[in-house]
Order: C-alpha cells, then sequence, then structure tokens
C-alpha cells in the first residue's frame, strides 16, 4: 500500500484501542498561565529560537490523534488518522469501529473535500479553516495545523518581537511578531514553547495553546480553546484536548494522499450542513442529554 495513506491502515487495528482509551482518559483543562511577577530577561530570542528548532524544521507530519472537547454547546470526540505537507496538504480521515470512516478530508493549496461516506455526502472545493471550524471549532489552515501540532503554535515558527521577561517557577514570556504572547517553560535540560495566546481583535476571537508530555521534541499532548469577543467575531467558545500518537516528521507521502476525493453520485453538502451533522459529535453524551 502507498504511503498516501500515511502508512496507517496497517497500523489501525492495533492502535484503535490505545487511541480510544487516550480519549476516555484525556480531560480538557483550562489553560492556566503564571500571573507573574516579571523581570526583564536578556536572550529571550535565542531561547525562543532554540525552543522551536524542532517544529520549525518540520516539512511533513502524520500522526493518529484522539480528539476530545466541547465547541458551543456540543461536545465532541473521535479519533483522527492524519498527514499533512506544508504548502497547504493535507489528508484527515475518523475511522469507525466497523466499517467505512467516518468522514474522510483531503486538501491541496488549502482548498478541501470532505466525504461522508456513510452519509454519502459531500462538501467540495471549500478552505480547511472553514471546514475544520465546521466540524471541531478549530479555523486553522492546513500549514497552522501542522505547526500546531508539531509545537509551533501555528504554520509560521514564532518570532519574537520584544524583550522577554522571566516569572515564577521556571516561565519566561516573550511577545511575538503577530501580537500574541509565547510561554517557555524550563523542562529538563531544555527550555521548551509551552503556551502562547493572542488576544481578541475585531474580527478575530481570542486562543489559546498549551503543550504538554515532551517525550521527544515534540508535545504529545495540545490543549487549544477559542473565546471570541462581541459581534462581529465570528465562531463559537471552544476548548479541544489533542492526544498526538504514531506521530512521524519528514516521511515522503504520496502526492495522491491529498487529490480531491470523486465520490461519484455523492450529495452536495454545505458547511452549514456539516456544522449541523457534527461528524465528530459526542453520540454518548447527545443520548443522556436527550438530544
Amino acid at each position: 500500500m502507498p504511503r498516501a495513506r500515511m502508512a496507517a491502515a496497517a497500523r489501525v487495528a492495533a492502535a484503535a484501542a490505545l487511541a480510544a482509551a487516550a480519549v476516555a482518559c484525556a480531560t480538557v483543562a483550562p489553560l492556566t498561565l503564571p500571573a507573574g511577577p516579571w523581570a526583564a530577561e536578556p536572550g529571550g530570542a535565542d531561547l525562543l529560537a532554540r525552543a522551536t528548532s524542532a517544529c520549525r524544521g518540520v516539512r511533513t507530519l502524520t500522526a493518529e490523534i484522539a480528539i476530545r472537547g466541547q465547541v458551543g454547546s456540543q461536545k465532541i470526540r473521535g479519533r483522527v488518522i492524519a498527514g499533512f505537507e506544508r504548502g497547504g496538504s493535507a489528508r484527515l480521515e475518523a475511522p469507525a469501529p466497523f466499517g467505512a470512516p467516518v468522514f474522510v478530508l483531503s486538501a491541496r493549496a488549502n482548498r478541501a473535500t470532505l466525504w461522508l461516506p456513510r452519509d454519502r455526502r459531500i462538501v467540495r472545493d471549500a478552505p480547511v479553516e472553514d471546514v475544520l471550524e465546521a466540524i471541531a471549532g478549530l479555523r486553522r489552515s492546513s500549514d497552522d495545523l501542522l505547526g500546531l501540532l508539531a509545537g509551533c503554535l501555528a504554520g509560521t515558527a514564532p518570532a519574537a518581537s520584544g524583550g522577554a521577561e522571566r516569572g515564577p517557577s521556571g516561565w519566561m514570556r516573550v511577545p511575538l511578531q503577530d501580537a500574541a504572547v509565547a510561554f517557555l517553560r524550563f523542562d529538563k535540560s531544555a527550555w521548551r514553547l509551552a503556551a502562547g495566546y493572542r488576544g481578541a481583535t475585531a474580527t478575530e476571537p481570542a486562543w489559546q495553546v498549551a503543550y504538554e508530555g515532551f517525550t521527544s521534541a515534540f508535545p504529545d499532548v495540545v490543549r487549544i480553546s477559542r473565546t471570541p469577543g462581541p459581534a462581529p467575531q465570528p465562531g463559537v467558545q471552544s476548548t479541544l484536548n489533542l492526544q498526538v500518537s504514531q506521530r512521524e516528521t519528514n516521511v515522503d507521502i504520496d502526492a495522491r494522499a491529498f487529490d480531491p476525493l470523486a465520490a461519484p453520485g455523492a450529495t452536495p453538502m454545505t458547511l452549514d450542513e456539516l456544522r449541523q451533522a457534527g461528524p465528530l459529535a459526542d453520540r454518548a453524551s447527545l443520548s443522556e442529554t436527550g438530544r
């Protein structure tokens, strides 16, 4: 089988129980950052560059991702086999316990096709950001999601815009050029990019990201939250916990993995319909609440 499937098919059966356990055990906690006091710290830009050297070097990334969280009033839960290549290419497949997958997303140049084989519905040629927001409340491009999972907060590695400050318990904060703030934390023998946030703007909600579980140069747990401000900001409150496993970086991925899916005979679907369908909705919680 070509690497188009990110070599995941051979691992699905063995990893299913592990991923399910990760979803069940993971909890979504609010991001708590130190309040200070803070004191000026020279050399913060260099420390930030060192802390992000691994994620800056990621050209491709494949992984299995256990997802748990809440988007607005809806709880979501699931597992996704993912592959990304810089330049806006992505493939996300959400396997089901039996039969056809829940959905398959393929994207090139940040334009996505999302196929729901069980319902024979399809969203064609839509921005990746719009599709990801509809299914998981995560408004990120393909490259942004690659960078987020690799530990860089976004598709472009964070760059310092001012002087760093050292805080309590081994924390350091560094202002970034995109008006966000990065938080570094000393872990064992190295500084890690442990968190980041950006406040709300007139058109964009505030977001926060926290990284945990550095068993290698990359985080195994990514916690994301988004808090919209007053209208006309888009989106709803969302909190996600991503448990990353089976990660491989800078491996060759067959370009056919990112081809738009043909899905002959499929019924076109709008993004609003996709949002209402909720392919990652936690069905157990829906049945408990009678929804």
